[in-house]
C-alpha cells in the first residue's frame, strides 16, 4: 500500500469538508453595499446629474478632497472630457456656468452648501448636516464599517508564510506571514471568499533528512530537541557540501566545521575520505527519497513525525503573532497531481523532452549573441551551463530561449512539478478566481515561468484565473543598512517582540486598572500591533529596518510611527466616550452645531476608509490602508487636543458623535491590519 497516497486521500477529504463549511457560512448579505456609503453615493449623484445635463453620455468626473481652510472647499471637481475640448478657457466660459447651475440647484441643497469657481477649478463645500450624518453612518454600521461587497463572487487562495520543514523560519517567512495574513483580511473585507494557506515545503531535500536521522541518531547531543536534530542534519549536509566543493585540505577547514564533521563522520581524516563518505550519503539519501515518493510505510511514518516536530516549532512564532491559517498543506500533497500534469503534457505535446539536439541549437543561438556583443563571455558560460544541465529533463517551452523544467532528467519531481500540481488541485478544491503567492523576490523568475506555463499548457485560463506573485523587501540593520541574515532576523524579531512586550507592560502597569493577565494581554496586543503595522506602513517591496544594537530605539520608533500610535488614538476616543458615560445623540436630532475645517478634514478621512480598504485589496498593497489610518490618527490627535468634548460639565453632542465615529472607524481599520486595541491603556 502507498502510505503517502493514503495520507493525501484523507487530507483531501478534510480540505473538501473545510471548503464546504466555509461556503455554507459565507453570507454576502452581511456586507454593506459599497455604492451606498456616503462619499461614493455623493460622487455618484454628482456624476449622474452632470452627465444628464451634458447630454452626451457618461461624463468622467474626478473628485479630489481638498483642505477647506486653504482652498475654500472640501471637494475639487475635475472633468477631463470637457477640458480636452478647447482647454481651460473654453471650459471656464462654456461649461463652468451650467456645472454651477446644476450643483447649486435644489437637488443638491441637502449636500452642497457652497460652490466656488476660479478659472477651471470648481470647488464644493458640503453641508454640516451631511458631514455629521456621515459620522452617524459609521456608528450605525459598527464593526461592518469599511467592509464592502465589491469582491463578491471572487475566491482567493492566499499562499503565504511557506516555511521549509527541518529548517528555521527566516526573514522571508516572517514578512510573508504578516503581509499574506493582512492581504487575506482585506480581500475578505471586500466580499471575497478567502482561503489562507500555509504551503509548507515538506518534500524537497527530504531524502537527506531521512537518511541523516538514521545515520546520526546515536551521535546527536542529548540536549537537542527533536526539531533541533533536524536542523543539525541540515547543518551537517551544508557543511559537508561546502568542504567537498572547495576541495580544501582537511587541516585548513575552520575548527567549527571540522568539529561538526568529526562528530558525525568520526573516521574521516582527509578531504578525500569526506568526499567518498559524502557521496555515499547522497546516494543513500536519493534512495530514501525515492522510497518516500513511492509511499514506503517506514519512510512515510518517520517523515510524518519530522513534519510534526517542525510545525510545532513554527507554531511558537505564529502564536506570538496570534496568526492562524485556514489550512496547512505540504508540497507532498501535490506530488501525484504534479506528475499527472507532466504526464498529460507529454501526451498532448505541451511539454517535451529537452534533447541534446535542442540544447545544441540553443547553444548556437547563445554563441551568436556572444559574437554580436549582446552578452559577455561570463554570461555565455552561465547560459550554456544551464542549457546542458537541462538535457534529458521534461520542459515546457515558453519561447525560443525560455523554458520551464517540470521534471528532472532522472525522472524525479522537483518543486516546479509540485507547483503545477498545486494549481491543478487548488482549482479542483477551491475553484479560485485568484491565487496569490506571497513569496520572496528571489522566486520572481520561477513564478513568472510557472504562471506562463500554467496558461500555456491549459492548466488555467487568464480570463477566469489570475495569478499574482507578491514579493517583499528584506529586514535590514538600521545602523549599517545591510540585509540581516536569516538567523539574525529571527533572533532579532523574537527579541524585539519579547522586549516590546516588556516595554509596553511597564508602560501599562502604572496607568490602567487591570489584572496582571489583562495587562499581559494588552502589552502583547500593542507589541504585535507595533511590529505588524510598522512592517506594513511602507510599500511591501520596501525594506524594514531594525536596530540590532539598541532594540529600545526600534520599539520607541515603532510606537510613535506604527500601530501603537493609531491604537492610542482609538483608545483616547474610547476613554472620552467612557468619561461621558452616555450614548451619543443621533445626528438627525442635533440641530445646534457647526463643523469647523479640522472636523471636516477628519470626517472626510473617515469617509475614505471603505475606499482605501478596497484600493488596498485591489492593488494587493496593505500600505494604502495603513498610511491612511496613520494620517487619520494624526488629524484626530490634533483635534482631540484642541476640541473639548466635555466643557464645564457639559457634553458637546456633535463632538461626542464624531469621537465615537473616530473610535469605531480606527478600530475597524486596525483589525483588518491584524492589530487589536487593548481594553485600556
Amino acid at each position: 500500500m502507498n502510505h503517502l497516497r493514503k495520507i493525501n486521500a484523507s487530507r483531501r477529504s478534510e480540505i473538501l469538508a473545510f471548503c464546504d463549511a466555509s461556503e455554507a457560512s459565507y453570507d454576502v448579505k452581511q456586507l454593506p453595499d459599497y455604492s451606498e456609503y456616503s462619499l461614493p453615493k455623493l460622487k455618484r449623484r454628482i456624476t449622474a446629474a452632470l452627465s444628464q445635463r451634458w447630454g452626451q453620455g457618461l461624463l468622467e468626473t474626478r473628485f479630489e478632497l481638498i483642505e477647506r481652510e486653504r482652498f475654500g472647499g472640501d471637494i475639487s471637481l475635475k472633468l477631463p472630457q470637457l477640458l480636452a475640448n478647447g482647454g481651460p478657457k473654453v471650459f471656464s466660459r462654456d461649461h463652468v456656468p451650467w456645472i454651477v447651475d446644476v450643483l447649486t440647484g435644489t437637488d443638491f441643497s441637502d449636500v452642497i452648501a457652497k460652490v466656488e469657481t476660479k478659472g477651471m477649478y470648481v470647488n464644493l463645500t458640503v453641508t454640516d448636516k451631511w458631514l455629521l450624518s456621515s459620522a452617524q453612518e459609521i456608528i450605525d454600521l459598527e464593526s461592518k464599517y469599511g467592509l464592502s461587497d465589491r469582491l463578491i463572487g471572487r475566491r482567493f487562495v492566499v499562499d503565504y508564510s511557506s516555511p521549509n520543514v527541518a529548517k528555521v523560519l527566516h526573514a522571508g517567512h516572517i514578512r510573508s506571514t504578516i503581509i499574506g495574513h493582512v492581504l487575506a483580511n482585506l480581500y475578505e473585507a471586500c466580499g471575497a471568499v478567502v482561503y489562507r494557506v500555509n504551503h509548507i515545503n515538506d518534500f524537497g531535500g527530504f531524502g537527506f533528512v531521512l537518511e541523516g536521522y538514521r545515520r546520526f541518531q546515536n551521535l546527536f547531543p542529548q540536549e537537542l530537541s527533536p526539531n533541533e536534530r533536524l536542523l543539525e542534519i541540515y547543518a551537517i549536509r551544508r557543511t559537508a557540501e561546502r568542504i567537498v566543493q572547495s576541495s580544501a585540505s582537511f587541516s585548513e577547514i575552520p575548527d567549527v566545521d571540522r568539529g561538526l564533521i568529526k562528530r558525525y563522520f568520526p573516521d574521516i581524516e582527509t578531504t578525500e575520505q569526506l568526499i567518498l563518505a559524502f557521496n555515499n550519503y547522497v546516494e543513500a539519501s536519493d534512495s530514501r527519497f525515492a522510497d518516500l515518493e513511492a509511499g514506503v510505510a517506514e519512510e512515510v511514518d518517520l517523515w510524518s513525525k519530522m513534519i510534526r516536530w517542525s510545525l510545532d516549532d513554527f507554531d511558537t512564532f505564529y502564536d506570538r503573532l496570534n496568526i492562524e491559517f485556514d489550512l496547512v498543506i505540504g508540497e507532498s500533497f501535490y506530488f501525484d497531481s504534479g506528475t499527472l500534469v507532466v504526464s498529460e503534457c507529454l501526451s498532448n505535446g505541451s511539454a517535451i523532452l529537452f534533447t541534446k539536439e535542442l540544447a545544441e541549437g540553443e547553444i548556437i543561438a547563445v554563441d551568436e549573441k556572444l559574437s554580436s556583443g549582446e552578452i559577455t563571455d561570463g554570461e555565455r558560460e552561465i547560459r550554456v551551463k544551464t542549457i546542458r544541465k537541462d538535457i534529458g529533463a521534461i520542459v515546457v517551452q515558453l519561447d525560443a530561449a525560455e523554458r520551464f523544467v517540470v521534471l528532472r532528467s532522472d525522472g524525479r519531481s522537483i518543486y516546479s512539478t509540485r507547483d503545477l500540481g498545486a494549481i491543478k488541485l487548488r482549482r479542483e478544491l477551491f475553484n479560485p478566481t485568484d491565487i496569490i503567492y506571497v513569496v520572496g523576490q528571489e522566486q520572481k523568475v520561477h513564478f513568472e515561468r510557472l504562471f506562463k506555463s500554467a496558461y500555456k499548457i491549459g492548466l488555467a485560463d487568464p480570463s477566469n484565473l489570475r495569478f499574482q506573485h507578491l514579493y517583499f523587501g528584506f529586514y535590514i540593520d538600521a545602523g549599517t543598512g545591510k540585509k540581516l541574515s536569516s538567523r539574525d532576523t529571527v533572533a532579532n524579531v523574537n527579541q524585539l517582540l519579547a522586549e516590546s512586550i516588556a516595554y509596553f507592560r511597564l508602560r501599562l502597569s502604572g496607568r490602567v486598572d487591570q489584572t496582571e493577565g489583562e495587562i499581559d494581554k494588552s502589552a502583547k496586543e500593542l507589541s504585535v500591533g507595533s511590529l505588524v503595522f510598522n512592517d506594513l506602513a511602507q510599500d511591501v517591496k520596501g525594506s524594514v529596518s531594525i536596530e540590532t544594537e539598541d532594540v529600545n530605539s526600534t520599539i520607541e520608533r515603532f510606537e510613535k510611527s506604527g500601530g501603537a500610535y493609531v491604537v492610542y488614538s482609538a483608545c483616547r476616543a474610547r476613554a472620552i466616550l467612557r468619561k461621558c458615560n452616555e450614548k451619543p445623540v443621533q445626528a438627525e436630532e442635533i440641530d445646534d452645531f457647526k463643523i469647523d475645517s479640522q472636523e471636516a478634514a477628519l470626517l472626510f478621512k473617515l469617509q475614505e476608509i471603505p475606499e482605501r480598504v478596497l484600493d488596498a485589496a485591489d492593488q494587493s498593497n496593505p500600505s494604502i490602508l495603513v498610511r491612511h489610518l496613520l494620517d487619520t490618527a494624526a488629524i484626530y490627535n490634533s483635534y482631540y487636543a484642541r476640541a473639548e468634548v466635555i466643557s464645564n460639565g457639559e457634553v458637546n453632542t456633535s463632538r461626542l458623535l464624531i469621537t465615537q465615529a473616530v473610535q469605531q472607524a480606527l478600530m475597524n481599520g486596525l483589525r483588518l491590519c491584524h492589530v487589536e486595541c487593548p481594553e485600556a491603556i
